[in-house]
């Protein structure tokens, strides 16, 4: 067992509790039941065996339960019996707290302790858990906005990366699906091993050890579906996230951050970036999406940061808007 576990109900009693942020004391105090109602579960539902239960629309909207219910379905989750202190934010859809600690149960134990970001209506009541980027690095994206537009679309960015993230966790495809342009263009880098066939598009970047293969939406998820059909935890990890606003068009957003993906067969390190088109403000798309290895396997780094794909790459795309 990872933690030792005890009566978990009585952490209903207040272990987690809202500081700053928010004035109705009446939503805070309905958002302070929900995420202790949500720790008791979690830890409960451990103790029992793994089987989630308890979840209810008293605490949950229907959309929350069903996807929790998909990430337990991949590793269960419980959270450090600490007392938590919490800063509320205001978002679009109504509230959210962040940094959450919590420990993936089928996670290796050097990726175990996470973080949750947890979304709430108006009235209280959790809308969406996702596993998130630590508390420290949302501070730092947000603090270097330009405008009360900028702030907003880093504060969605932010939501849509958490949400992105936790779709692979809990092998949401419908999720991936709507959030790549159906024009999206996905290149994935691979280690030169030996001579590339003929199909696969080979990019110049400095680096003759690396092919990149480049694949359309459909392509890509078909892939990805096979893939988690065929396993049983997918545990992604984002760091070393940067989110950059075009120089010239305020509608394009770039994010550049350092993937982990490891499944119970297969583990890779490497360099992912987003560019985000917020053309449509209400459904902000991935146009492209590139993936870079990090390391050979003789441990030798083979994409420096200098060699990551950016906005420049992709120049073409540009020049049509």
């Amino acid at each position: 067992m990872l933690l030792s576990l005890k009566s978990f109900e009585t952490y209903a009693d207040g272990m987690f509790r809202i500081m700053e942020g928010i004035t109705d004391n009446a939503v805070k105090t309905e958002m302070e039941k929900n995420v202790n109602q949500m720790i008791s579960v979690f830890n409960t539902s451990v103790q029992n065996g793994g089987r989630l239960v308890g979840l209810s629309k008293q605490n949950f909207t229907p959309e929350a339960i069903k996807e929790l219910s998909a990430i337990w379905k991949s590793s269960g989750m419980v959270i450090p019996e600490i007392k938590i202190n919490a800063r509320c934010l205001r978002i679009p859809s109504g509230f959210q707290v962040r940094g959450i600690p919590v420990d993936i149960i089928e996670a290796d134990s050097a990726e175990r302790r996470q973080e949750l970001a947890i979304d709430f209506t108006p009235k209280g009541i959790i809308s969406n858990v996702a596993i998130a980027m630590e508390m420290h690095r949302y501070d730092e994206i947000m603090a270097t906005q330009e405008s009360d537009i900028d702030y907003a679309r880093r504060q969605i960015i932010i939501n849509f990366v958490d949400n992105f993230r936790t779709a692979y966790n809990r092998k949401d495809i419908n999720l991936l699906n709507s959030v790549f342009s159906d024009k999206a263009l996905i290149i994935t880098g691979k280690v030169l091993k030996e001579k590339p066939n003929s199909d696969i598009t080979r990019l110049t970047l400095n680096n003759n050890n690396v092919v990149y293969i480049k694949q359309t939406k459909q392509e890509y998820l078909k892939k990805l579906e096979g893939v988690f059909k065929a396993t049983k935890f997918v545990n992604v990890k984002f760091e070393d996230i940067e989110v950059v606003k075009h120089p010239k068009y305020d509608d394009i957003y770039g994010v550049t951050l350092k993937q982990y993906w490891h499944t119970n067969n297969y583990q890779d390190e490497g360099y992912l970036f987003l560019m985000i088109d917020f053309h449509d403000a209400d459904f902000p798309l991935i146009q492209f999406r590139t993936w870079q290895p990090y390391k050979n396997d003789q441990g030798e780094i083979i994409t420096s940061e200098d060699n990551v794909f950016h906005f420049g790459s992709f120049k073409t795309f540009f020049y049509h808007r």
